[in-house]
């Protein structure tokens, strides 16, 4: 109470000689009201955690998940983080500092931090000691992640002296693999054309089977312009103007007519050119009569009229080498979709489309890998026009919970083995016995290509 009324005096003072006074702010800038004001008390100091020879924090991590086999579709992982960190230090401390890089080949695919990770961090202590459990999100649709296939997860924290710990992990969500048809199909007429991806950036071989038709050609002519049924996770964009028209020109050589007008109302690039040109060519050239086929723009053969396409060149059935790879769309259905490969001799190319389909990278781009990566051809023989392939015994255990990657896999061996023109057959053995029943097929005797790939039936 006494200092009350000794601060209500002064206040009063200062008013009576303010009044008597011309305003100086000088004046005023002496006076510290502030301080007349302010509490006695000393300021809190800011907490923080001890760095002095006294203390060194120390911390210890047991991660409760078994690392033995590879993880697949993870949901969480659990850990445990222990440090003797001080009770009274805790609101200083930085609990919230842990990190997941997932890795791809060897290649960083996404650094996940913790806003995205923590589901939970809960704290406790035990004779001093603050346990943190953590509870962190690995789920594949809820961190928001666009690719499926085997990941190396490497959990680490920021600023603390812990060293990194990585689990294999595989994100397999639930598919419908696009399989191979029936070749009797209700004695349909059954035929190969090439849709656009739903990305539209290449061409997905898809057969599809219809009433024999009054003209084969003229019927593949028109799907290319027609989209593929809607929901089967293909592009909805025509690959061809719907105006065009097909010649016989010679013996099983024919030629299609387009026009600038047309073109110019679906086609605005060099790439959906290509495309075009590549679907023209590879769902004609397949027909039985067809051998040879050119392309004309406006009745004419002029370059840059087709963009950067080869009017000139007579185009036939391709023969290359390729290897069959998947992707993830929009739908659950997957595809296999075939990418050229070219070594030098075709054990070179079987080499190259095995590690192909175990990464999945090809063309600067990564697709869904295949084949696990621990799975191993040991060794390949080529005899005649078959070639036997002994894998190691993880084969045996590649995806016995999935059985529609499982078919995904067998039926890329087999398309791409077979595309090399030397062969046309395929045996596949485990540490050298054949597999009676794997993936839909017994492998007592050596197996053809399936029938008809990607095969949406009926449309």
């Amino acid at each position: 109470m006494t200092r009350l009324f000794i601060n209500l005096f002064f206040i009063v003072i200062v008013c009576f000689t303010l009044a008597a006074l011309p305003i100086n702010t000088a004046a005023l800038e002496m006076l510290d009201l502030g301080s007349i004001f302010s509490s006695t008390d000393e300021p809190e100091e800011e907490v923080v955690v001890p760095v002095d020879e006294a203390f060194v924090p120390n911390y210890e991590v047991t991660y409760h998940t078994d690392n033995s086999d590879r993880i697949y579709d993870p949901t969480n992982i659990e850990l445990t983080l222990k440090t003797n960190i001080p009770l009274e230090y805790e609101s200083s401390y930085n609990y919230n500092d842990i990190n997941i890089t997932l890795y791809q080949n060897e290649q960083v695919f996404q650094i996940l931090g913790p806003d995205k990770i923590i589901k939970s961090a809960d704290i406790s202590y035990e004779n001093d000691m603050a346990m943190v459990d953590y509870v962190l999100d690995l789920d594949y649709y809820s961190l928001g992640l666009n690719r499926d296939g085997f990941f190396r997860a490497e959990v680490s924290f920021n600023d603390k002296d812990i060293p990194a710990y990585s689990y294999e992990i595989a994100y397999r969500p639930e598919i419908e693999y696009v399989n191979n048809g029936s070749a009797q199909n209700n004695g349909n007429f059954i035929y190969k054309t090439f849709f656009k991806n739903e990305d539209a950036t290449h061409l997905v071989p898809v057969y599809m089977s219809v009433t024999y038709p009054e003209s084969i050609t003229v019927e593949v002519r028109n799907r290319l312009y027609n989209p593929p049924p809607i929901g089967y996770g293909l592009s909805t964009e025509p690959v061809l103007p719907q105006k065009s028209s097909i010649q016989k020109l010679g013996d099983g050589y024919y030629g299609v007519f387009m026009y600038s007008n047309e073109i110019n109302k679906i086609i605005e690039n060099d790439v959906e050119a290509d495309l075009a040109a590549e679907a023209l060519i590879k769902s004609l050239t397949r027909l039985p009569h067809i051998d040879r086929l050119s392309l004309f723009v406006d009745d004419q053969q002029l370059a840059n009229t087709f963009y950067n396409v080869d009017l000139s060149q007579v185009y036939e059935q391709a023969t290359s080498t390729q290897v069959y790879l998947s992707e993830s769309n929009s739908t659950s259905k997957r595809y296999l979709i075939p990418f050229e490969i070219s070594e030098d001799n075709v054990y070179d190319e079987i080499l190259s489309i095995f590690n192909t389909l175990k990464t999945g990278y090809i063309d600067n781009k990564q697709w869904t890998q295949i084949i696990p990566p621990e799975v191993e051809m040991s060794t390949f023989m080529i005899e005649g026009t078959t070639i036997t392939a002994d894998f190691n015994s993880a084969f045996l255990k590649a995806y016995e919970d999935k059985p529609e990657y499982r078919r995904l896999m067998i039926n890329a061996i087999l398309y791409s083995f077979t595309s090399n023109p030397n062969i046309n057959k395929v045996l596949i053995t485990v540490d050298g016995q054949a597999l009676e029943n794997y993936g839909g097929y017994s492998f007592l005797e050596p197996q053809l290509e399936p029938s008809y790939i990607n095969f949406i039936g009926e449309y």
